[in-house]
């Protein structure tokens, strides 16, 4: 028995230009059971999706487990100790790639190696901006050290990456067809860790959750709940772990799936566009 979803949202619940649709949102506040938003998402751009949802049984797990919100409520948080964030920055900036440093103020502070020539994507203003001080000098905790580059390099930097800081580091999603993530957090800040502890608080079992997803930060989480669900544009290795593959992210599947799973149809209480 399912009692308790959790589903990704990029890629998987919204649309071909990132938002969340009047349906999905209808279907969220009807379920009978409580629902976590689960992100890599920064806490700036998963509020934004939070608060688009009005439901009493909502959860959010933000930058893949560096937070865990019960509504508005703070239940958890890792962040990465202010030594490590120097190795970090210095092992990326050396790989002359730019190192993304997220911090508790919501901003995301930018350093770039000297001679950095490639167009810098994911650039959102006033979230990014540059950084050129020492990092002693930020003027908030960090919550997390990303890079995002060419996919080719992201994956020469995995193995150097992993063999000096082990489970800090993670593979992240593609993004544009061309690029890729590389997160580094700590060590507890990882979804399919996050979860389940925000099950066990709750009292429920893997075996009866589910969680829905479409990247490769889904996987580990994918593997360990009871009921994996995938969209049908999923990367082709979380499709083959899902016991449920739904219509396309873009196209409303998950909420098309949990209308029939739930049997929200009944009742005269039809949902529909």
């Amino acid at each position: 028995m399912i009692e308790f979803i959790g589903s990704d949202i990029g890629g998987t619940l919204t649309d071909e230009n990132g938002g969340i649709s009047d349906r999905t949102r209808r279907v969220v506040a009807r379920l009978p059971v409580p629902f976590c938003l689960v992100t890599g998402f920064n806490r700036h751009v998963a509020f934004r999706y939070r608060d688009q949802f009005q439901s009493d049984n909502l959860y959010l797990i933000a930058q893949n487990g560096s937070f865990t919100y019960r509504g508005e409520e703070l239940l958890s948080s890792n962040l990465l100790d202010a030594s490590l964030v120097e190795d970090i920055v210095a092992f990326i900036l050396s790989a002359d790639c730019v190192a993304r440093v997220f911090c508790t103020d919501n901003n995301v502070y930018c350093l770039v190696p000297d001679g950095y020539n490639r167009k810098i994507r994911r650039w959102d203003e006033p979230v990014y901006r540059f950084f050129n001080r020492p990092l002693s000098e930020l003027p908030s905790e960090v919550i997390q050290v990303g890079v995002f580059e060419p996919v080719s390099i992201i994956q020469r930097l995995m193995g150097p990456a992993v063999t000096i800081f082990g489970d800090v580091c993670m593979e992240g999603p593609m993004l544009f067809g061309t690029h890729q993530w590389l997160e580094f957090n700590h060590p507890d800040a990882k979804k399919e860790i996050a979860f389940p502890r925000l099950l066990d608080m709750l009292g429920v079992s893997l075996e009866n959750a589910m969680y829905c997803g479409d990247n490769y930060n889904d996987l580990a989480l994918l593997k360990k709940v009871g009921y994996p669900v995938a969209v049908a544009d999923a990367v082709p290795e979380v499709r083959a772990v899902a016991k449920q593959v739904t219509g396309p992210g873009f196209e409303d599947g998950i909420s098309e799936f949990l209308v029939r799973e739930f049997g929200l149809e009944s009742g005269g209480s039809h949902e529909s566009d």
